[in-house]
């Protein structure tokens, strides 16, 4: 027999007070085992976050937009050209839109203070469910890992050819691990100074309109729509971190009012994707394009100051501040994953996926391998965002109402 109690605590602080709901069971049953009372704090601890890590709603906006700028932003524009050319940029737009509808049902999926794994062991109980968010946190760590190894091959083309790329790793997890381990806000610290730094450099490209051909662009819809539309498939892949909120929601102060930055974050991201293009596409011929790896590089190397020679090698160093808030916005998200469906601490999670991430350097070995890698990553978020998210929405309805019904009789 379960009683439970609901307490409210209000805590001052400043000039805000936060409220926070307490469960406290009493078991009026024969007393339990000790084993059984630290695995059952053990089991609470993890279904609720701590409330000195949640963050305010509105920085949803900034989290989002850092998750979805990623390496990517240097290189998205000759993916989507190869398929619908000089019209891929009304793919942006579409993308857009689909993502937007997607965020909606998020917001609908997601009960106040619950997760996906809450979600998961609610529509398809404890086995199945589990098995399902595993498989979400080995592709958040996926993502991650491929977004650090990404940067390095840029390091290592565009700056140092003969760098050790195991050492250059390790360097890199430590950062990683010292801020995900920090907590959630301070990942989401992170993520907002980056959103400064991605804009500040969108700004520049800037220069393709002075030296570039706006007539590349005419004349408009000279592409079949069909291959708009299958430009859709690589260009999720800059859109990709909308998923993260099925896992840091309970992480938000009052996530239900969080909806409009969330959309609004996926604007910003739009408009910075849709900005890039059009200056790429002005400055570049189609066939130029294809054979120019990081479009934005090159384009950076036209940019002159009297204080700087080589502009790019600035936007790469930037970049990398990017780089690192979206690695470290699916780390934590993976680990958190692991965290929540099995007894491991959130440490010893983390630190062994570090260790899996500098070992990739031995299954990713050079560009052709991260380029196949990307694409298929980016065809899994085309099934997760376009697909799952949809479907779970409508079982989770259904499920919700045959439970409902049979309460009834």
């Amino acid at each position: 027999m379960h009683l439970s109690v609901y307490l409210l605590i209000y805590k001052e602080n400043d000039q805000f007070t936060h409220h926070r709901k307490i469960t406290i069971e009493l078991i009026l049953t024969e007393p339990s085992t000790k084993e059984e009372n630290e695995s059952r704090l053990m089991m609470n601890s993890q279904n609720k976050p701590d409330i000195s890590q949640m963050v305010s709603p509105f920085l949803l906006f900034f989290i989002l937009h850092a998750t979805q700028i990623g390496e990517g932003i240097l290189s998205f524009e000759r993916r989507i050209s190869e398929v619908a050319g000089y019209d891929s940029w009304i793919s942006i737009l579409l993308t857009s839109l689909a993502t937007a509808i997607v965020i909606f049902l998020i917001w609908r999926i997601l009960p106040e203070n619950n997760d996906l794994i809450d979600v998961h062991l609610e529509v398809f109980g404890k086995i199945i469910g589990n098995l399902f968010s595993v498989c979400f946190s080995l592709y958040f760590f996926s993502i991650a890992i491929i977004i650090v190894r990404s940067y390095i091959e840029i390091i290592q083309i565009w700056f140092f050819p003969e760098l050790n790329v195991t050492f250059f790793l390790i360097i890199l997890y430590i950062l990683i691990l010292y801020i995900v381990l920090g907590g959630f806000r301070i990942v989401v610290g992170f993520a907002f100074f980056s959103v400064f730094i991605t804009t500040f450099l969108a700004i520049f490209k800037h220069a393709a309109f002075s030296n570039g051909y706006n007539d590349n662009l005419l004349p408009i819809l000279n592409t079949e729509f069909i291959n708009i539309i299958k430009a859709i498939e690589p260009m999720t892949f800059g859109f990709l971190g909308i998923e993260l909120i099925l896992i840091y929601a309970p992480f938000l102060h009052r996530f239900q009012s969080g909806l409009k930055w969330a959309i609004l974050g996926n604007g910003l991201t739009s408009f910075v994707y849709l900005y890039s293009t059009i200056a790429i596409f002005v400055y570049y011929n189609m066939e130029q394009l294809q054979k120019i790896t990081w479009p934005s590089l090159q384009l950076w190397k036209v940019i002159n100051f009297p204080f700087v020679e080589r502009f790019e090698f600035v936007g790469i160093s930037l970049h990398f501040i990017a780089i690192i808030a979206s690695a470290c916005l699916y780390f934590w998200a993976g680990t958190q994953c692991f965290h929540r469906i099995s007894n491991i601490s959130f440490k010893k999670i983390a630190i062994l996926v570090a260790i899996t991430g500098v070992f990739s350097v031995f299954y990713v070995t050079n560009f052709l391998v991260i380029e196949k890698v990307t694409t298929y990553l980016s065809k899994c978020g085309v099934y997760l965002l376009f697909g799952y998210i949809p479907f779970l929405f409508i079982w989770r309805l259904f499920v919700l109402g045959v439970k409902k019904k049979h309460g009834k009789n």
